[in-house]
């Protein structure tokens, strides 16, 4: 039962790898220089989502997809909140957030179906 949660769990993986493009897309994209408010966004949230990806892929819990979804949240208004002009950088945490968010759904709700469907053992 253990590997058949770990194979449902390729989401947290995916978030892991996201996590690591939010790091370092500051200096990918080109706006590390000109934007530091989004250029430390990045780094802090990108450091934050492999953290919490990388604790959800060795024991897959609830808690750090509410704390993924959470992030990608803010990633996908920070931009607005801290008056980003860069459109590259706006761009960038937009999309990032809706996949951090779409991935921290989808783990959540196929540990779910994992659990419904697992068979019952006395």
């Amino acid at each position: 039962m253990k590997d058949v949660t770990r194979q449902q769990r390729w989401q947290d993986w995916i978030n892991l790898l996201i996590g690591i493009w939010l790091f370092i897309s500051p200096w990918a994209v080109g706006f590390e220089g000109s934007q530091m408010a989004a250029s430390w966004n990045a780094w802090i949230l990108g450091v934050a989502v492999v953290v919490f990806s990388a604790i959800a892929v060795s024991m897959p819990q609830a808690w750090e997809e509410i704390i993924n979804l959470l992030l990608g949240v803010w990633m996908l208004i920070s931009s607005w909140v801290i008056d980003v002009t860069s459109r590259a950088a706006q761009t960038n945490a937009v999309v990032v957030g809706l996949l951090v968010i779409l991935f921290a759904i989808l783990a959540v709700a196929m540990s779910h179906d994992g659990h419904r469907k697992a068979p019952m053992t006395s």
